[in-house]
Parts: C-alpha cells; structure tokens; sequence
C-alpha cells in the first residue's frame, strides 16, 4: 500500500533498501499466502472462495498458499477480474517507525489488508469521533 504523504517522515530515509531486503528474505512472495509478487491472478468466490487462481490455471490457498492443484479455467467460480499482485511490506505492530525485520513481513494486498483490518477499523472510529467533537463552521 502506498505510504500516504502525512506518513512518510515516519519511515526511515534507508526505507527502499529495507523494503528491498524483507522481499528478498520472502522470497519475492507474500509470507502469508505465498502469491509470488508480480503474479497476475484471480481470487475465488463461492466454493472457491479464500484461493486464487494463477494464469496456469493452478489453485492455491490464499490463506496457507498451499498448492491445491491444476483446474479447468472454466471451473473455477470467480469473478472474472484478474488482479496483479504488488507485494507490500506490513508493519505488525502498525508502527511505521519500528523498522526491525521481525515487525515486518513482505504481503500482498489482500494479506496486508487482512492484517490491518482492526487497526483501520480503530483508526476510524477515532476519525469519527473527533469530527463530531468539531463543529461545522458552515
């Protein structure tokens, strides 16, 4: 994900080498769903929901990254929107400032999504409860 310009002073200057570096200890892969960065892809839904599907047409966990085998495109239940993959590197304890590899892990959009999921929703209600603490001048 993109750092928003409000945060980039909270990252260190040497950021794109660490950046770098945890990409290459993960192997140029998400660690937690194992989608290769730069893959084109699409996600399943309905009984294939929670895997993807590589333009080989190999299914995957996209919660382990286990292989689950070759299908036939035309079997597999998705939305039809093929995605590619940018991995990211998430902050697990969500401080951009604590820059040690054991706090980061290389993830893809949707992993890094997953993993902020509460901290956003937090970061939100914040959000919403100091505008209605505000008044509105106009």
């Amino acid at each position: 994900m993109p750092i928003k310009p409000e945060n980039k002073a909270r990252y260190p200057k040497e950021w794109k080498a660490i950046r770098a570096r945890i990409l290459k200890r993960a192997g140029d892969c998400c660690e937690w769903c194992h989608v290769p960065n730069k893959a084109r892809i699409t996600r399943g839904t309905g009984e294939d929901a929670e895997t993807y599907m590589d333009a080989n047409a190999n299914v995957w966990c996209a919660n382990t990254g286990e292989h689950f085998g070759q299908t036939h495109m035309s079997s597999y239940e998705c939305n039809g929107r093929w995605i590619n993959i940018v991995l990211t590197i998430a902050h697990l304890d969500h401080t951009p400032e604590n820059c040690d590899d054991d706090n980061l892990r290389a993830a893809c959009q949707r992993c890094h999504l997953k993993h902020d999921r509460e901290h956003h929703a937090e970061t939100a209600k914040t959000t919403r409860r100091a505008r209605l603490q505000t008044p509105e001048l106009f």
